[in-house]
C-alpha cells in the first residue's frame, strides 16, 4: 500500500509538471534567442553604420555649398578702410593720413554665400567610396559569421541536452533494476566474504551510476540555462528526446565539404581590400585637385550695403608636404602584411577542415561500434540479471558485466559529445 500510494504521488508530480513546462522544438528556441541576440543587433548596426559612411561618400560629387556671417567692432585701420571700400562708399576724407591712421572704432556686418564644386581630387574620393562598399560587404559577412558561430553553440547546447537525456536514460534504466537486486535479494553479508564482496561490488556500481547521472545533470542544466539566458526566458521547457543525435545532425547542422571558406574569412578579404584603397588614396595627397567655385560677399555698414561676387577655377598641389611622405609606402606594407594574414587564415582553415573531416568519419565508425556493442551489452546485462536470479551467476559476475555496460554507456556519451562539437564547427567553417 505504501509503494501504490508513493507511486501515484509522483505521477501527479509528474503531471503537474508536464502541464507547466511547455514542448519547445529546436527552431523555436532558435528563433527566439536570434531575435534577443546582441551579437546579431552589434554587427546589424555596424553594418548600418558603414551603409550609412557609404551613403555619404556616393555623395562625393556634389557641391559644397557654405555661408559665412560676421560682426565685428574694430579700430583697425586696415578692416576699416577695406570694409568701407567693400560698402563701395569710400569717401574724400577717408584718405586723410590721421583718420587712415587713427579711425574711429566702427561697427560691420559681413556675409558670404559661396558655392565649392570639386572637379578631381586625385581620385581621393572614388577611393573612399570603394572603401565604404567593401566595409559593408565585410559587414554582410560577419552578421553571416556571428549568426553561424552564435547556431551553431546553439546547436551544441540543445544536442548537448538531447544526447545527455537520452544516455542518462539508459543509466536510470540499469539503476533502477540494480536498486531492486540490492533492495530484493540477500546476496551476502560480512560473515560470508564471498557474498559480502558481490554486494560491495553491486553497491560500488550504484554509486559510480549515480556520480555519471550527476555529471549529466549538471551539463543538460548548465546548457538549459545557456540558451534561457541567450533567450532572455527564465521559464522551463520540454524537448522531444526520442530523435536520434544523427537524425538532429543531419537536419540542423548540414554541412557542405565542398565550400571555400567561412563567412569570417570572406569578411577579412574585404577588409583587405579597404586597405588596397586606403593605399590609392595615400597616393592622391601626391596629385593635383582641380574645382571651381563662385562667392558671393556682402558688406555693410554705418555707409551703405553692398555687395561684390567673385567665381573661377582653382588648382591645389601639394609640391612638398612633409605629413605625407610615407604614407604610401606605410599603407603598402599594412596592406600585404593584413593579406598575408588572410592567406594564414585560409591555410589554418583549410587544415582544420581536413582535420574535422576526417574525425568525423573516424568518430562515425566509432559510433556504429558502440551502437552494437551497447546492444549486445544490454542483451548480455538482462541475461545476467536473469541468471542471478536463478542463482547461476554471482553478484560479483553481475556488478562486472553492469560496470561494462556504464563504460560504454559513459564512452559513448563522450564520442557521442565529441561528434556534435565536430558537426557544429563545420558546420560553422562552411557557413
Amino acid at each position: 500500500m505504501k509503494f501504490i500510494i508513493i507511486y501515484a504521488l509522483l505521477l501527479i508530480s509528474n503531471i503537474a509538471f508536464a502541464q507547466a513546462t511547455e514542448a519547445k522544438s529546436f527552431d523555436s528556441l532558435w528563433s527566439e534567442l536570434y531575435q534577443k541576440s546582441y551579437q546579431q543587433k552589434s554587427v546589424g548596426l555596424e553594418k548600418e553604420a558603414n551603409e550609412l559612411f557609404l551613403s555619404r561618400a556616393k555623395r562625393h560629387w556634389l557641391p559644397r555649398v557654405y555661408v559665412e556671417g560676421k560682426w565685428f567692432s574694430t579700430n583697425d585701420p586696415t578692416q576699416v578702410f577695406f570694409t568701407h571700400l567693400g560698402q563701395r562708399s569710400i569717401q574724400q576724407s577717408d584718405f586723410v593720413p590721421s583718420d587712415l591712421n587713427n579711425p574711429v572704432r566702427k561697427d560691420f556686418k559681413t556675409a558670404a554665400l559661396g558655392v565649392d564644386l570639386a572637379l578631381y581630387e586625385g581620385g581621393m574620393k572614388s577611393s573612399q567610396t570603394s572603401m565604404f562598399e567593401s566595409l559593408v560587404k565585410a559587414s554582410e559577412q560577419e552578421m553571416k559569421a556571428k549568426k553561424s558561430e552564435e547556431y551553431a553553440e546553439f546547436s551544441r547546447q540543445y544536442g548537448g541536452i538531447l544526447l545527455h537525456t537520452q544516455n542518462e536514460q539508459h543509466l536510470i534504466d540499469l539503476i533502477n533494476n540494480l536498486k531492486k537486486i540490492i533492495s530484493s535479494y540477500q546476496v551476502g553479508s560480512q560473515s560470508n566474504p564471498v557474498g559480502y564482496s558481490g554486494l560491495l561490488g553491486l553497491k560500488g556500481v550504484e554509486n559510480r551510476i549515480e556520480g555519471i547521472l550527476y555529471d549529466f545533470d549538471l551539463k543538460i542544466s548548465n546548457s538549459r540555462k545557456w540558451i534561457n539566458t541567450k533567450r532572455e526566458v527564465q521559464e522551463n521547457w520540454t524537448l522531444d528526446v526520442s530523435q536520434k543525435l544523427t537524425e538532429f545532425l543531419n537536419q540542423n547542422l548540414t554541412h557542405s565539404s565542398t565550400a571555400s571558406y567561412s563567412s569570417m574569412m570572406l569578411a577579412q578579404e574585404f577588409k583587405v581590400k579597404t586597405l588596397e584603397d586606403v593605399m590609392d588614396m595615400e597616393k592622391s595627397r601626391y596629385l593635383p585637385r582641380v574645382g571651381l567655385f563662385a562667392q558671393n560677399n556682402i558688406y555693410a555698414g554705418d555707409r551703405d550695403t553692398a555687395s561684390a561676387q567673385a567665381y573661377g577655377l582653382y588648382l591645389m598641389w601639394d609640391l612638398f608636404n612633409s605629413d605625407s611622405y610615407g604614407r604610401v609606402g606605410e599603407a603598402n606594407v599594412k596592406s600585404m602584411a593584413a593579406q598575408a594574414k588572410l592567406e594564414a587564415g585560409k591555410q589554418e582553415e583549410k587544415i582544420m577542415m581536413n582535420q574535422l573531416l576526417e574525425s568525423k568519419t573516424t568518430l562515425e565508425k566509432t559510433l556504429v561500434l558502440f551502437e552494437n556493442s551497447d546492444n549486445l551489452l544490454k542483451e548480455q546485462t538482462q541475461n545476467a540479471m536473469k541468471l542471478f536470479r536463478s542463482g547461476m551467476l554471482s553478484a560479483l559476475q553481475l556488478a562486472e558485466v553492469i560496470n561494462r555496460r556504464v563504460d560504454l554507456i559513459d564512452n559513448k556519451n563522450r564520442v557521442e559529445a565529441q561528434y556534435l562539437d565536430i558537426y557544429s564547427r563545420l558546420y560553422q567553417l562552411n557557413n
